[in-house]
């Protein structure tokens, strides 16, 4: 089981997924009164509550090293509903392939 933290970006129901299909303890900043949150504000929260932050932004989060950061660009994903799915199936896959991950940034693949 892994710990998410996912950015505003994407949709709530990837965190239920995680949740709820797939057993990880998973959290959407819009749950935890985040959503207007800066950055800084998201990765404080992430550290303390030892959470992978999920999330696009790259530029804002590249400079953070002492958290695990998986970056899922919203390109790459499905529009509308299945967003959510294939969201949470791609980070369960990654969390099976990363039990202990580093801190720092990671990308996980679309198979």
């Amino acid at each position: 089981m892994s710990a998410f933290l996912l950015d505003e970006m994407f949709p709530p129901a990837a965190a239920r997924l995680l949740r709820d299909e797939y057993g990880h303890d998973a959290l959407h900043v819009f749950e935890v009164g985040l959503g207007a949150a800066d950055d800084a504000e998201v990765v404080t929260t992430a550290r303390a509550q030892r959470r992978a932050v999920v999330t696009e932004n790259v530029v804002d989060f590249s400079g953070e090293r002492d958290v695990v950061l998986v970056f899922v660009l919203n390109r790459n994903l499905p529009s509308g509903g299945a967003q959510a799915t294939v969201l949470a199936k791609l980070l369960d896959d990654w969390a099976k392939a990363n039990p202990r991950p580093y801190l720092g940034p990671h990308w996980p693949r679309l198979g």
